[in-house]
Protein backbone atom coordinates (compact mmCIF):
# COMPACT_ATOMS: atom_id res chain seq x y z
CA UNK A 1 0.00 0.00 0.00
CA UNK A 2 1.19 3.55 -0.61
CA UNK A 3 2.66 5.38 2.37
CA UNK A 4 1.68 8.92 3.26
CA UNK A 5 3.72 11.10 5.56
CA UNK A 6 1.62 12.64 8.37
CA UNK A 7 0.68 16.25 7.73
CA UNK A 8 1.71 18.84 10.32
CA UNK A 9 1.38 22.56 9.77
CA UNK A 10 1.44 22.15 6.03
CA UNK A 11 3.86 19.24 5.99
CA UNK A 12 4.58 17.54 2.65
CA UNK A 13 2.55 14.75 1.23
CA UNK A 14 4.59 11.79 0.05
CA UNK A 15 3.18 8.62 -1.40
CA UNK A 16 5.75 5.94 -2.16
CA UNK A 17 4.29 3.17 -4.26
CA UNK A 18 5.59 -0.40 -4.03
CA UNK A 19 8.25 -1.56 -6.44
CA UNK A 20 6.26 -3.45 -9.05
CA UNK A 21 9.24 -4.61 -11.11
CA UNK A 22 12.96 -4.68 -10.47
CA UNK A 23 14.38 -1.18 -10.03
CA UNK A 24 11.07 0.49 -10.70
CA UNK A 25 9.33 2.74 -8.21
CA UNK A 26 7.15 5.85 -8.20
CA UNK A 27 7.16 8.70 -5.69
CA UNK A 28 4.53 11.44 -5.39
CA UNK A 29 5.41 14.63 -3.50
CA UNK A 30 3.70 17.95 -2.88
CA UNK A 31 4.28 21.06 -0.74
CA UNK A 32 8.00 20.39 -0.42
CA UNK A 33 11.31 21.71 -1.70
CA UNK A 34 13.48 19.11 -3.41
CA UNK A 35 17.07 19.86 -2.52
CA UNK A 36 20.46 18.17 -2.60
CA UNK A 37 23.31 18.14 -0.11
CA UNK A 38 26.33 15.98 0.67
CA UNK A 39 24.04 13.23 1.96
CA UNK A 40 21.89 12.99 -1.15
CA UNK A 41 18.60 14.32 -2.52
CA UNK A 42 15.98 15.23 0.05
CA UNK A 43 12.45 16.56 0.31
CA UNK A 44 12.35 19.28 2.98
CA UNK A 45 9.74 21.54 4.48
CA UNK A 46 9.93 24.40 6.96
CA UNK A 47 7.18 24.67 9.57
CA UNK A 48 5.68 27.78 11.07
CA UNK A 49 7.54 27.14 14.33
CA UNK A 50 10.87 27.40 12.50
CA UNK A 51 11.61 23.68 12.54
CA UNK A 52 12.64 21.85 9.40
CA UNK A 53 11.97 18.28 8.38
CA UNK A 54 13.97 16.36 5.76
CA UNK A 55 13.26 13.05 4.07
CA UNK A 56 16.06 11.64 1.92
CA UNK A 57 14.96 9.99 -1.31
CA UNK A 58 16.26 6.59 -2.50
CA UNK A 59 17.15 8.00 -5.91
CA UNK A 60 18.69 4.80 -7.26
CA UNK A 61 15.39 2.95 -6.84
CA UNK A 62 13.03 5.61 -8.18
CA UNK A 63 11.92 5.44 -11.80
CA UNK A 64 9.55 8.40 -11.64
CA UNK A 65 9.02 11.40 -9.36
CA UNK A 66 5.56 12.95 -9.57
CA UNK A 67 5.77 16.57 -8.40
CA UNK A 68 2.46 17.97 -7.16
CA UNK A 69 1.47 21.55 -6.26
CA UNK A 70 3.73 23.53 -3.95
CA UNK A 71 6.91 21.75 -4.97
CA UNK A 72 10.12 23.43 -6.03
CA UNK A 73 13.40 21.91 -7.14
CA UNK A 74 17.01 23.00 -7.21
CA UNK A 75 19.24 22.51 -10.22
CA UNK A 76 21.46 20.07 -8.31
CA UNK A 77 18.53 17.92 -7.14
CA UNK A 78 17.18 17.56 -10.68
CA UNK A 79 20.68 16.79 -11.93
CA UNK A 80 21.13 13.98 -9.39
CA UNK A 81 17.66 12.52 -9.85
CA UNK A 82 17.96 12.35 -13.61
CA UNK A 83 21.52 11.09 -13.39
CA UNK A 84 20.15 8.10 -11.52
CA UNK A 85 17.58 7.60 -14.28
CA UNK A 86 14.41 9.06 -12.78
CA UNK A 87 11.73 10.70 -14.89
CA UNK A 88 10.40 13.95 -13.41
CA UNK A 89 6.75 14.70 -14.09
CA UNK A 90 4.74 17.71 -12.93
CA UNK A 91 1.20 16.74 -11.96
CA UNK A 92 -1.85 18.23 -10.29
CA UNK A 93 -2.89 17.67 -6.68
CA UNK A 94 -3.02 13.94 -5.99
CA UNK A 95 -1.83 13.19 -9.50
CA UNK A 96 -5.10 14.21 -11.16
CA UNK A 97 -3.44 16.21 -13.95
CA UNK A 98 -0.26 15.83 -16.00
CA UNK A 99 1.31 19.13 -17.02
CA UNK A 100 4.81 18.31 -18.25
CA UNK A 101 7.46 15.63 -18.16
CA UNK A 102 11.23 15.46 -18.37
CA UNK A 103 12.91 12.19 -19.32
CA UNK A 104 16.57 11.51 -18.77
CA UNK A 105 18.79 10.32 -21.62
CA UNK A 106 19.09 6.99 -19.83
CA UNK A 107 15.35 6.26 -20.22
CA UNK A 108 15.15 3.08 -22.26
CA UNK A 109 13.49 3.18 -25.69
CA UNK A 110 12.94 -0.58 -25.90
CA UNK A 111 9.29 -0.25 -24.93
CA UNK A 112 8.82 2.55 -27.47
CA UNK A 113 10.43 0.38 -30.16
CA UNK A 114 7.99 -2.43 -29.31
CA UNK A 115 5.08 0.01 -29.39
CA UNK A 116 6.07 1.25 -32.86
CA UNK A 117 6.37 -2.34 -34.10
CA UNK A 118 2.87 -3.18 -32.89
CA UNK A 119 1.23 -0.01 -34.19
CA UNK A 120 2.92 -0.49 -37.60
CA UNK A 121 1.87 -4.13 -37.99
CA UNK A 122 -1.88 -4.54 -38.75
CA UNK A 123 -2.02 -8.10 -37.39
CA UNK A 124 -0.22 -7.31 -34.14
CA UNK A 125 -2.25 -4.14 -33.72
CA UNK A 126 -5.46 -6.12 -34.16
CA UNK A 127 -4.30 -8.62 -31.54
CA UNK A 128 -3.45 -5.81 -29.12
CA UNK A 129 -6.78 -4.05 -29.74
CA UNK A 130 -8.74 -7.23 -29.06
CA UNK A 131 -6.70 -7.83 -25.93
CA UNK A 132 -7.48 -4.34 -24.63
CA UNK A 133 -11.20 -4.89 -25.09
CA UNK A 134 -11.04 -8.28 -23.38
CA UNK A 135 -9.16 -6.79 -20.43
CA UNK A 136 -12.20 -4.64 -19.66
CA UNK A 137 -14.57 -7.57 -19.14
CA UNK A 138 -14.91 -9.32 -15.76
CA UNK A 139 -15.33 -12.56 -17.71
CA UNK A 140 -13.47 -12.85 -21.03
CA UNK A 141 -15.60 -12.92 -24.20
CA UNK A 142 -15.18 -15.69 -26.80
CA UNK A 143 -11.77 -15.84 -28.43
CA UNK A 144 -13.02 -15.94 -32.01
CA UNK A 145 -14.87 -12.64 -32.14
CA UNK A 146 -14.33 -9.64 -34.41
CA UNK A 147 -13.14 -6.24 -33.27
CA UNK A 148 -16.47 -4.66 -34.19
CA UNK A 149 -18.28 -7.30 -32.12
CA UNK A 150 -16.01 -6.55 -29.15
CA UNK A 151 -16.84 -2.86 -29.47
CA UNK A 152 -20.51 -3.71 -29.41
CA UNK A 153 -20.16 -6.01 -26.40
CA UNK A 154 -18.20 -3.34 -24.54
CA UNK A 155 -20.82 -0.71 -25.35
CA UNK A 156 -23.59 -2.97 -24.05
CA UNK A 157 -21.59 -3.73 -20.91
CA UNK A 158 -21.14 -0.03 -20.12
CA UNK A 159 -24.84 0.69 -20.70
CA UNK A 160 -25.71 -2.13 -18.29
CA UNK A 161 -23.25 -0.70 -15.76
CA UNK A 162 -24.84 2.74 -16.04
CA UNK A 163 -28.29 1.26 -15.47
CA UNK A 164 -27.11 -0.64 -12.41
CA UNK A 165 -25.35 2.39 -10.91
CA UNK A 166 -28.32 4.63 -11.67
CA UNK A 167 -30.64 2.22 -9.89
CA UNK A 168 -28.25 1.91 -6.95
CA UNK A 169 -28.06 5.69 -6.46
CA UNK A 170 -31.62 6.58 -7.45
CA UNK A 171 -30.65 8.43 -10.62
CA UNK A 172 -33.37 8.60 -13.23
CA UNK A 173 -32.91 8.32 -16.99
CA UNK A 174 -29.14 8.74 -17.13
CA UNK A 175 -27.53 9.19 -20.54
CA UNK A 176 -23.82 9.64 -21.02
CA UNK A 177 -23.12 12.95 -22.75
CA UNK A 178 -20.24 15.38 -23.04
CA UNK A 179 -20.41 18.81 -24.64
CA UNK A 180 -17.10 20.69 -24.28
CA UNK A 181 -18.78 23.84 -25.60
CA UNK A 182 -21.45 23.81 -22.89
CA UNK A 183 -20.01 21.88 -19.95
CA UNK A 184 -22.22 23.59 -17.35
CA UNK A 185 -25.39 22.41 -19.08
CA UNK A 186 -24.63 18.79 -18.18
CA UNK A 187 -25.99 17.01 -15.13
CA UNK A 188 -23.87 16.27 -12.07
CA UNK A 189 -23.12 12.66 -13.01
CA UNK A 190 -21.80 13.60 -16.44
CA UNK A 191 -19.72 16.44 -15.00
CA UNK A 192 -18.15 14.15 -12.41
CA UNK A 193 -17.62 11.39 -14.97
CA UNK A 194 -15.83 13.73 -17.38
CA UNK A 195 -13.65 15.17 -14.61
CA UNK A 196 -12.69 11.72 -13.31
CA UNK A 197 -11.88 10.52 -16.82
CA UNK A 198 -9.65 13.52 -17.44
CA UNK A 199 -7.74 12.64 -14.28
CA UNK A 200 -7.39 9.05 -15.49
CA UNK A 201 -6.01 10.28 -18.81
CA UNK A 202 -3.47 12.43 -17.00
CA UNK A 203 -2.21 9.60 -14.81
CA UNK A 204 -2.02 7.22 -17.78
CA UNK A 205 -0.01 9.86 -19.66
CA UNK A 206 2.42 10.24 -16.75
CA UNK A 207 2.95 6.49 -16.42
CA UNK A 208 3.39 5.95 -20.17
CA UNK A 209 5.98 8.73 -20.36
CA UNK A 210 7.88 7.46 -17.35
CA UNK A 211 8.21 4.03 -18.98
CA UNK A 212 9.63 5.55 -22.14
CA UNK A 213 6.62 4.83 -24.37
CA UNK A 214 4.58 7.32 -26.40
CA UNK A 215 1.12 8.56 -25.33
CA UNK A 216 0.39 9.41 -28.99
CA UNK A 217 0.79 5.94 -30.56
CA UNK A 218 -2.59 4.45 -29.74
CA UNK A 219 -3.89 0.93 -30.32
CA UNK A 220 -7.65 1.50 -30.23
CA UNK A 221 -7.67 5.31 -30.33
CA UNK A 222 -5.96 7.20 -33.12
CA UNK A 223 -5.16 10.74 -34.22
CA UNK A 224 -4.57 12.48 -30.90
CA UNK A 225 -1.43 13.20 -28.84
CA UNK A 226 -2.83 11.16 -25.93
CA UNK A 227 -4.34 8.31 -27.97
CA UNK A 228 -2.52 5.55 -26.09
CA UNK A 229 -3.28 7.25 -22.76
CA UNK A 230 -6.97 7.08 -23.71
CA UNK A 231 -6.52 3.38 -24.49
CA UNK A 232 -5.03 2.65 -21.07
CA UNK A 233 -7.48 4.85 -19.14
CA UNK A 234 -10.43 3.01 -20.72
CA UNK A 235 -9.34 -0.14 -18.88
CA UNK A 236 -10.32 1.39 -15.52
CA UNK A 237 -13.32 3.64 -16.15
CA UNK A 238 -15.85 1.00 -15.13
CA UNK A 239 -14.28 0.60 -11.69
CA UNK A 240 -12.95 4.11 -11.02
CA UNK A 241 -14.74 6.87 -12.94
CA UNK A 242 -18.27 5.54 -13.31
CA UNK A 243 -18.97 4.54 -9.67
CA UNK A 244 -17.43 7.79 -8.43
CA UNK A 245 -19.54 9.87 -10.84
CA UNK A 246 -22.85 8.30 -9.80
CA UNK A 247 -21.97 8.69 -6.12
CA UNK A 248 -21.77 12.47 -6.72
CA UNK A 249 -25.17 12.81 -8.43
CA UNK A 250 -26.41 15.20 -5.72
CA UNK A 251 -23.32 17.38 -5.73
CA UNK A 252 -23.64 20.99 -6.87
CA UNK A 253 -19.95 21.03 -7.87
CA UNK A 254 -19.56 17.49 -9.12
CA UNK A 255 -16.52 18.07 -11.34
CA UNK A 256 -14.56 19.64 -8.47
CA UNK A 257 -15.71 17.01 -5.98
CA UNK A 258 -14.64 14.21 -8.32
CA UNK A 259 -11.12 15.60 -8.47
CA UNK A 260 -11.04 16.04 -4.68
CA UNK A 261 -12.21 12.47 -4.07
CA UNK A 262 -9.58 11.05 -6.43
CA UNK A 263 -6.95 13.21 -4.79
CA UNK A 264 -7.85 12.56 -1.16
CA UNK A 265 -8.28 8.81 -1.64
CA UNK A 266 -5.11 8.53 -3.78
CA UNK A 267 -7.06 6.17 -6.02
CA UNK A 268 -5.04 7.03 -9.11
CA UNK A 269 -1.70 6.65 -7.33
CA UNK A 270 -2.74 3.22 -6.07
CA UNK A 271 -3.60 2.28 -9.63
CA UNK A 272 -0.07 2.87 -10.94
CA UNK A 273 1.44 -0.62 -10.32
CA UNK A 274 -1.45 -2.29 -12.13
CA UNK A 275 -1.30 0.27 -14.93
CA UNK A 276 2.38 -0.49 -15.49
CA UNK A 277 1.75 -4.22 -15.76
CA UNK A 278 -1.16 -3.64 -18.16
CA UNK A 279 0.95 -1.41 -20.41
CA UNK A 280 3.68 -4.03 -20.59
CA UNK A 281 1.10 -6.71 -21.30
CA UNK A 282 -0.50 -4.76 -24.17
CA UNK A 283 2.91 -3.99 -25.68
CA UNK A 284 4.02 -7.63 -25.52
CA UNK A 285 6.80 -7.02 -23.02
CA UNK A 286 7.08 -10.04 -20.65
CA UNK A 287 8.54 -9.47 -17.22
CA UNK A 288 11.89 -11.00 -18.19
CA UNK A 289 12.26 -8.60 -21.13
CA UNK A 290 11.33 -5.38 -19.35
CA UNK A 291 13.96 -2.73 -20.05
CA UNK A 292 16.56 -1.58 -17.61
CA UNK A 293 17.89 1.96 -17.55
CA UNK A 294 20.75 3.15 -19.66
CA UNK A 295 20.33 1.11 -22.83
CA UNK A 296 23.34 1.46 -25.14
CA UNK A 297 22.88 3.74 -28.13
CA UNK A 298 23.48 2.01 -31.48
CA UNK A 299 23.37 3.06 -35.12
CA UNK A 300 20.61 1.42 -37.14
CA UNK A 301 21.58 -0.91 -39.98
CA UNK A 302 19.26 -3.22 -41.96
CA UNK A 303 21.69 -6.11 -41.36
CA UNK A 304 21.81 -5.43 -37.61
CA UNK A 305 22.63 -2.40 -35.50
CA UNK A 306 26.25 -1.29 -35.20
CA UNK A 307 28.05 0.55 -32.43
CA UNK A 308 27.81 4.32 -32.21
CA UNK A 309 30.76 6.57 -31.43
CA UNK A 310 32.89 4.89 -34.07
CA UNK A 311 34.34 6.53 -37.20
CA UNK A 312 33.41 4.30 -40.12
CA UNK A 313 35.33 6.41 -42.67
CA UNK A 314 37.78 3.58 -43.43
CA UNK A 315 34.92 1.39 -44.64
CA UNK A 316 34.36 3.59 -47.74
CA UNK A 317 36.72 4.56 -50.54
Amino acid sequence: MPRRLPKRLGAPTAVALPRVVDRLGFLYLDTVRIDADRNGVCARVEFDDGKEERVYLPTAGIACVLLGPGTSTTHESVKRLTKDGAAIIHVGDGGVRCYSAFLNDSTSVRLLDRQVEIVSDPERKMTAAKLMYRMRFPEPPPEEVSLSALRGLEGSRMKALYRALAQQHGVRAFKRSYDPDDFDAQDSVNKAYTSANQALYAMATAVILSLGASPALGIVHHGQQRAFALDIADLYKAEVSAPLAFSLHKSTMADRDARYRLREDFRLLRLIPRMIDDIYRVLEMPRGERPERGDIVDLWDPDGNVASGVNYGEEVG
